[in-house]
């Protein structure tokens, strides 16, 4: 009998065909039969027809509602939606456009790549108005529907205005496909969805647990201490190595609001031992304020999963958004970073005074005045995130078969390692010397470099921030190419500093030219450092899954804390600059005769040529 359009032929095929197949071919190869149990399917007959004999198929057997069978809860059901123009709203607004297209605009206004990335955006954007209970048509109009004359200075709209008044009905949950029981959120969760310029409220919090989680050496300033001994570093390096595998275990095991806001927890109890250990007489005080640094440590070793798990409810976002989130929070970690060390300098010059830092916090309780309410804002944010973080948060993890055993077929997962093993290796000893030497000029005043590091870190950094970002818009493999271009920035920097190259610099016109002199090279190697680490994060995002990023930086945390123990004890640099950062102004050529040198450098050399091989091999959108 002839096929009717009605008849669902092609996975009656399919199905019989994976199941029982006994498939002939014609002689002159123009029909194939299928003989099954319930008759015969016979294609390629003459006239380009096929022939059913003999058969009866329920066709609803395997339907979509016979599968779920009345649930209203199944997983199948709470899938998150993504772009697919489901009521062809943009095709329609491209296609009217098109009456326009020239050989011009055809690379611009009417490109359908931009096009696509920019209806994609405003659905999104769209999509979160909905979810938030809100009616898409009474919003704002979105950026692309509106005309060429309002968008001055970038890409031109391809919609018409007309568009936005007919873009989404009253129906707004089932355009965007969500469930007849979707309830918008409603308290602190609407509060965290809330966005500032394309950021929920709540990414905010995040990316505050991921700039203080920077370094665990920072907590030893903060409490009045500088330098560690070997003892400390070891016991430090140790705790942030079991922590991070105790964090990731309990991200695999509950739900991620628990590693994403028990950590602040810890940091409220490191600041309010630090607050009341100028309280604490004899050796108990140092005890405390061990205690408070183990437990930032502890905390610290969370930082992988605010970096990995930021803006875990959106749906798809451009490179150029990713770049410029990550811009922002790393050049905000470096100030933070900066200021406490602004702090160590600060104590470093009591005690050349003579004046004990305890004895000074013990009769001057300022700390205790400033460290108690940072750990109750703490403690807030903990359970601000707890009580507030969207439903992406409070997900059951699932299970990912043979996943460890995939991980060493990813290059690029396995060439990470390997970077993280040869920087904390070489770089890792004279970190604490390395940031020194900004704040140890007797020559500049603090204001000056001050001015200097504000010159650098925000605006320096915002130039490139705003041209990286641009340029990631049509080039996505741009901030990882560049950041592998520019080859060892940390290194040169420790060797300006540590060696002793910088120290003095005669020849820029007197000691305290010459002092800020040595600091602008400094700052610029640090802004280039920091461009460097956006670039192999973005490395990470482009390459790998969100779990995989997770797993990679959590791995790294504890190989890198591994790498920093033996370079403590077997470093050649680990008590000073030696062969590996010599002073070349003094030894000029006997310098780079020496083994460390080669050794430190061209290991910094060699990661760089490894990323460039990999990522060039494993992401999608080749240069």
């Amino acid at each position: 009998m002839p096929v009717t359009p009605e008849f669902p032929i092609s996975s009656v095929a399919r199905d019989f065909a994976a199941n029982s197949p006994t498939a002939t071919s014609a002689q002159a190869r123009q029909t194939t039969t299928f003989e099954t149990r319930r008759g015969t399917i016979t294609f390629g007959l003459p006239g380009g027809t096929t022939s059913v004999e003999h058969l009866t198929v329920n066709s609803n057997r395997f339907s979509y509602g016979t599968v779920l069978q009345g649930k209203v809860d199944s997983a199948l059901q709470n899938v998150e939606p993504f772009f697919t123009d489901p009521t062809g709203l943009y095709y329609k607004a491209f296609n009217s456009e098109l009456k326009d297209l020239t050989s011009n605009n055809s690379e611009d206004a009417l490109c359908i790549e931009t096009f696509l990335v920019m209806s994609e955006k405003d659905w999104y954007n769209r999509l979160h108005k909905v979810k938030m209970g809100k009616r898409a048509s009474r919003a704002r109009p979105a950026s692309i529907f509106q005309t060429p004359q309002r968008r001055q200075g970038s890409v031109v709209s391809i919609f018409n205005e007309n568009v936005e008044s007919a873009a989404v009905p009253d129906n707004s949950a089932e355009q965007y496909l969500l469930k007849e029981q979707y309830k918008p959120p409603t308290g602190l969760k609407k509060l965290l969805l809330r966005r500032a310029r394309q950021w929920p409220f709540y990414s905010f919090l995040l990316a505050f647990g991921q700039i203080i989680a920077a370094n665990s050496y920072q907590v030893t300033l903060i409490s009045g201490q500088v330098g560690q001994s070997a003892g400390k570093l070891y016991a430090i390096a140790s705790i942030y190595l079991v922590t991070s595998i105790l964090w990731w275990t309990l991200f695999r095991t509950l739900k991620s609001i628990y590693v994403l806001s028990i950590p602040f927890g810890f940091y409220g109890l490191a600041f309010l031992l630090l607050g009341i250990a100028p309280y604490v007489k004899g050796l108990s005080r140092t005890w405390v304020q061990n205690v408070a640094t183990g437990l930032y440590a502890t905390a610290s070793s969370s930082g992988a999963f605010y970096f990995s798990l930021n803006f875990g409810s959106e749906g798809s976002v451009p490179v150029a958004t990713w770049s410029f989130r990550a811009c922002v929070i790393q050049g905000t970690q470096q100030i933070y970073v900066t200021v406490l060390w602004l702090w160590g300098n600060h104590l470093t010059r009591l005690n050349a005074q003579g004046i004990a830092a305890f004895t000074w916090q013990t009769y001057r309780p300022v700390l205790t005045g400033v460290t108690i309410p940072i750990a109750v804002m703490m403690w807030a944010i903990g359970i601000i995130l707890f009580l507030g973080l969207p439903d992406y948060y409070r997900q059951q993890p699932g299970q990912v078969p043979s996943f460890y055993a995939s991980i060493g077929r990813r290059k690029i997962i396995l060439w990470f390692f390997v970077a993280v093993i040869l920087q904390n290796y070489f770089l890792s000893a004279p970190f604490g010397r390395n940031w020194q030497y900004l704040w140890s000029s007797q020559h500049a005043p603090n204001y000056s470099i001050i001015l200097l590091v504000l010159c650098f870190f925000v605006l320096v950094w915002a130039l490139i921030l705003l041209i990286l970002a641009r340029l990631s818009v049509h080039h996505s493999w741009i901030i990882p190419i560049a950041a592998i271009g520019l080859g060892c920035p940390r290194w040169c920097q420790i060797l300006w500093a540590t060696s002793g190259m910088g120290t003095w610099v005669p020849w820029a016109g007197g000691p305290v030219a010459g002092a800020l002199t040595g600091r602008v090279l400094w700052l610029w190697l640090g802004v280039l450092d920091a461009v460097q680490g956006v670039g192999f994060g973005m490395i990470l995002l482009q390459t790998l899954t969100r779990f995989h990023v997770t797993f990679t930086l959590v791995a790294a945390q504890v190989l890198g804390s591994v790498s920093t123990m033996v370079a403590r004890a077997t470093a050649p640099d680990r008590d000073g600059p030696g062969t590996v950062f010599p002073n070349l102004v003094l030894f000029g050529g006997e310098g780079l005769r020496t083994v460390g040198w080669w050794t430190g450098l061209l290991f910094q050399i060699v990661i760089c040529l490894g990323f460039l091989k990999f990522f060039r091999k494993e992401q999608l959108q080749k240069p």
